[in-house]
């Protein structure tokens, strides 16, 4: 009986190493993906290479039609507000290969973020959001997201 205990144990050891091994890989993939994200100047090239070839988005912005290369929201929040960048508040494992981030975002409304003009003074913005993202082989798969965009057109001054 104690040789199944322990072949049992050291098989649920294994098994949540193996998974441990990924998460953490998938963490360290988004840690550089945000990184690149925030470096100023943005490089829209670097980001484009951490997304797979059958990456998916699944809360798309139905207005945004569906050959909008991945990423491309990183490069207008860049072009709107140079100053932006992400607050990583948690990055936690949140099974194989799956990565849950929780996030504020701040910036300044410089130069016409999201087609909404910039005021005299540029206005600040603050928001947050959580992200799901499914990393493998070391590209982004897919990607769940929710984020505070009501609350960021209401700072920018459009109702």
């Amino acid at each position: 009986m104690k040789k199944i205990l322990l072949a049992a144990a050291v098989a649920i050891v294994t098994v949540v190493s193996s998974q441990s091994v990924t998460a953490n890989e998938a963490i360290e993939v988004m840690r550089k993906f945000y990184e690149v994200a925030d470096t100023r100047p943005f490089n829209f090239a670097k980001l484009s290479e951490f997304y797979s070839k059958d990456y998916v988005d699944h809360n798309r912005n139905p207005a945004t039609p569906a050959d909008t290369p991945s990423g491309v929201v990183f490069q207008m929040l860049a072009d709107g507000a140079p100053d932006s960048s992400h607050n990583i508040r948690q990055m936690l494992p949140s099974g194989n290969n799956i990565v849950t981030i929780v996030w504020s975002y701040e910036g300044t409304n410089t130069n016409n973020l999201f087609g909404i003009p910039s005021q005299d003074p540029a206005l600040p913005f603050a928001i947050a959001g959580v992200e799901v993202w499914k990393v493998k082989n070391g590209k982004i798969t897919d990607l769940w997201h929710v984020e505070d965009i009501a609350g960021l057109m209401s700072q920018l001054g459009k109702q």
